[in-house]
């Protein structure tokens, strides 16, 4: 006796064993069974497991190739991971939990000449959200903040972290960062805190409904380099700009210099591996020197290069005027001019009796001409004309007469 729908049943086995033997003449593999996806709630990973294909020969020895993709399911972009196992399960470590899709495939290691199986996809949605925009910055030694924005009002927020391994004790925070009666943020000062250490963080609340988000932050890319100081010093013919931050923040092949300095008004900037600059000293000018701390993504971390905020600005030299030899001139000279003719004046007055004598004045000189008596005309030169002094002529001059007081021969004497 046949049972009913016996005959549907039949042609279907016979219709999936046609299938199967078709795709065993194409040598395609089939694909994993029952792949699966779950938050592992110890840590921030991502549990995946799966079955073995069904029908595959016992014989084949196949391994699994996992693509991980940051989106849902179907994916559109390229992965971001690509893993291969032999096991049946894996556990995949993740920076922060976000949506994430799974796709698997079957392949053969060795031996059989089959093509791997068609992929297999499962999406794993992010859990329920406390927080979001989870943000942490290594500020300065063994210091870091961690801030986040709160999705629901939930005044009973904990913030709990682990610094490296997975084994270890998770600590409280200590000082929180509050807006109101909302907790906004935590202010972490530990002695593990190193420039090179990863941090799990679990924010969870303690209410009825137990939820907890987790996080894991890279202190390599999660660092805001301190505010350097500059020191300026004069080393023969030229000036040395020196960038000084604490010795133990960083590791310095991580790190780039920026100078940003002015020369006589004239801005110039330069990068640098190292924490100085030299540059050639003009005494005429004064320097202005800033200096920025650059965390570089180029030989530490991911993303893009972190600055520090900029220094105070360090000063070195006075400014001299370009136009100093103009503005001398045009005082100097003015002077120099009138200290001349001042001299000149002088000079002139004493001897302008010398450059220009006195001469009879025309007009009275050419009237005593016009004068019919001599005596005007005398009179006019008289008048103009220097006069010498008469010499002085003695007279009433008398011979006395012979004295008989004299000797007879005084004629001989006289």
């Amino acid at each position: 006796m046949l049972l009913s729908g016996w005959p549907d049943s039949v042609v279907r086995i016979c219709f999936f064993i046609a299938l199967v033997g078709a795709e065993s003449s194409l040598g395609s593999l089939p694909p994993p069974v029952n792949l699966s996806l779950s938050w592992d709630q110890n840590s921030l990973n991502v549990n995946i497991n799966w079955r073995e294909p069904a029908g595959l020969d016992t014989k084949s020895k196949v391994n699994y190739i996992l693509t991980i993709y940051k989106e849902n399911c179907p994916p559109k972009n390229n992965a971001s991971s690509l893993l291969r196992t032999k096991m049946l399960s894996l556990s995949y470590p993740v920076s922060k939990e976000e949506g994430i899709c799974v796709g698997i495939t079957t392949n053969l290691e060795i031996g059989e000449n089959k093509i791997a199986s068609k992929e297999v996809y499962k999406y794993l949605p992010p859990p329920l959200a406390l927080v979001e925009n989870f943000k942490c910055v290594y500020y300065a030694t063994k210091k870091m903040n961690c801030t986040w924005t709160v999705v629901k009002n939930t005044p009973d927020l904990q913030l709990f972290y682990r610094i490296g391994e997975q084994n270890k004790t998770l600590k409280s925070c200590m000082s929180y960062l509050s807006s109101g009666h909302i907790k906004t943020g935590c202010h972490l000062h530990d002695k593990d805190l190193t420039s090179n250490a990863n941090v799990f963080f679990v924010i969870s609340t303690t209410g009825e409904n137990h939820l907890n988000n987790k996080f894991k932050i890279d202190i390599n890319v999660s660092v805001k380099p301190p505010t350097p100081n500059v020191h300026i010093t004069k080393e023969g013919e030229h000036l040395c700009f020196q960038a000084v931050i604490p010795n133990d923040f960083l590791a310095p092949q991580c790190l780039n210099y920026k100078f940003v300095y002015t020369r006589c008004n004239e801005k110039s900037e330069e990068i640098t591996k190292n924490s100085s600059l030299h540059v050639e000293y003009d005494t005429a000018c004064m320097y202005k020197v800033r200096v920025q701390v650059i965390y570089s993504s180029m030989f530490c971390g991911e993303g893009h290069d972190i600055e520090s905020d900029t220094s105070e600005p360090g000063y070195y030299g006075e400014d001299g005027d370009p136009n100093l030899a103009f503005k001398l001139a045009m005082i100097v000279t003015p002077l120099i001019v009138c200290c001349c003719l001042v001299a000149a004046l002088l000079m002139f007055r004493r001897i302008k009796d010398i450059i220009l004598p006195k001469i009879p004045e025309p007009s009275l000189f050419f009237k005593d001409m016009l004068n019919s008596t001599s005596d005007g005309f005398s009179k006019g030169l008289d008048e103009k004309l220097y006069v010498p002094d008469k010499d002085i002529v003695a007279s009433g001059v008398s011979l006395e007469p012979n004295s008989i007081l004299l000797p007879q021969n005084h004629d001989t004497c006289i």
